[in-house]
């Protein structure tokens, strides 16, 4: 995880967690977390933020990392099967590093290798 040097850094963070876990609580009240098949996983939270910025063309959304695949904190993105290999080579195009991808299989996330 990564540590906060300043108060508005810890701002920042703690903000933007908020923000990321009201997301979250939306798309799985209105059942939509479910209509994403994939959740891409970054190496660090400042990585996942980086990513979230490439978003809008993509059927995607930022979350924190779903407890199916690691309890901890992290950034997600949350992709629909159609978009993913874009948004993958997107992201590479944009020196964005990516850790993991996991497929939706029932209530959980598997690690699909790549």
């Amino acid at each position: 995880m990564a540590e906060a040097k300043s108060l508005s850094e810890k701002v920042f963070f703690i903000a933007t967690g908020i923000r990321l876990h009201l997301k979250e609580y939306f798309l799985r009240i209105t059942g939509l977390f479910k209509q994403y098949e994939y959740c891409i996983s970054f190496p660090s939270i400042p990585e996942g933020l980086k990513a979230e910025k490439y978003l809008k063309e993509f059927k995607a959304v930022s979350i924190p990392i779903p407890n199916e695949i690691f309890e901890g904190c992290g950034v997600g993105i949350l992709v629909k099967e159609e978009d993913l290999e874009n948004l993958l080579k997107h992201l590479k195009e944009k020196g964005i590093l990516v850790s993991g991808v996991f497929k939706r299989e029932g209530e959980k996330f598997v690690e699909v290798k790549r």
